[in-house]
């Protein structure tokens, strides 16, 4: 999964960047400036290659990707092509002053600075979807794409995201080519003082992301960037000061899978144990498309078990006894912690 934070210029997006790298280069590997790669933790890989003893434990991985802003334009080029690359993007909001901040002279107002953002990546999903309509009407041309358009730029011009919109599975398709900025989901970081940290300051944002139906949360980069600096006992120490309850590294993480509405499934045997992220609602053959394109084509049945099962029984051939193992077909709906095995004929 890629992540882009975003947002305008002094909001402490770099900073933010920081604490999610932090100094545990185990879990976290900078694949260049402005990137880096974080494995998700999860314990059910961490339990199932107890039992499996695989050569190999593979977790899923979040790439975060710290996005510049242009000047003095926000949506510069290499702003628009940084943000098509990414699955989540977040919108990261200025909550906070300090000697090197002050407060604006308009005050702090993260709800204006959000429906700013939010207008330009509209107006740029706007303009590019009337030249094509445009195209296409020299064109003659009439077809999914075309009604797709048009159901797009009718909510655009009502400032409706296109992913709010609500888009047929077959004119997500016809518009997936596009990248358009406002069909990608969305997580709100409002970036508050560390005397803040915990309390729902700018309450009036809470209701401007519920109508929006964007995720939000709350933290103070700065001190996350010292707490990330810290070694892991101390880290535990001042989350539970905090009341946070999580670093910023987990909780961004757990945002992004539900702005993505995303969960995990396992692959298991003696070469890896695997975890996969897929949307939720995806169906068995599109799950099994993550692990091998082969296996999407020639998809026949697959072998589920959800993890709990499996760790309660210890054994699939315990599992299978016990009725825990069933066969299922194409149109399964997956589920968070399913164990999977494919089976296909190419």
């Amino acid at each position: 999964m890629e992540v882009g934070i975003f947002g305008n210029a002094e909001v402490g997006k770099s900073t933010l960047f920081h604490a999610l790298t932090g100094t545990e280069e185990v879990a976290c590997q900078r694949k260049h400036a402005g990137v880096c790669v974080i494995k998700v933790p999860d314990d059910r890989v961490d339990r199932l290659a107890e039992i499996f003893r695989p050569k190999k434990a593979t977790y899923v991985s979040v790439a975060f990707h710290d996005i510049d802003a242009g000047e003095p334009d926000l949506l510069s080029t290499q702003a628009v092509a940084a943000i098509r690359d990414v699955d989540v993007l977040v919108l990261m909001l200025r909550g906070f002053s300090d000697n090197y901040h002050p407060v604006p002279p308009g005050g702090l107002d993260p709800v204006k600075e959000f429906h700013s953002i939010t207008d330009a990546l509209i107006l740029s999903d706007y303009l590019i979807a009337q030249k094509r309509i445009e195209r296409m009407t020299k064109e003659a041309k009439r077809d999914t794409e075309w009604v797709a358009l048009h159901k797009a730029i009718s909510g655009l011009e009502k400032g409706i995201p296109i992913r709010e919109i609500g888009l047929s599975a077959e004119e997500e398709r016809a518009l997936c080519g596009f990248r358009f900025l406002s069909r990608i989901p969305a997580l709100l970081v409002l970036n508050v003082d560390e005397a803040a940290i915990g309390e729902e300051v700018f309450p009036e944002l809470s209701r401007t992301a519920e109508a929006a139906r964007v995720p939000l949360m709350r933290m103070c980069a700065r001190v996350e960037e010292e707490i990330a600096r810290l070694s892991k006992e101390e880290q535990a120490e001042f989350i539970k000061e905090m009341r946070t309850g999580r670093s910023a590294r987990d909780r961004m993480i757990r945002g992004a899978f539900d702005a993505m509405s995303h969960i995990s499934f396992f692959t298991v045997g003696d070469d890896e144990v695997r975890a996969w992220n897929v949307r939720k609602g995806s169906i068995a053959v599109a799950a099994s498309g993550k692990i091998h394109s082969d296996m999407e084509k020639g998809f026949i049945r697959a072998e589920v078990i959800s993890c709990e099962d499996f760790l309660r029984c210890g054994s699939m051939s315990k599992a299978r006894a016990e009725g825990k193992l069933r066969l299922e077909g194409k149109e399964y709906i997956v589920k968070d912690g399913d164990i999977m095995h494919v089976r296909f004929n190419v």
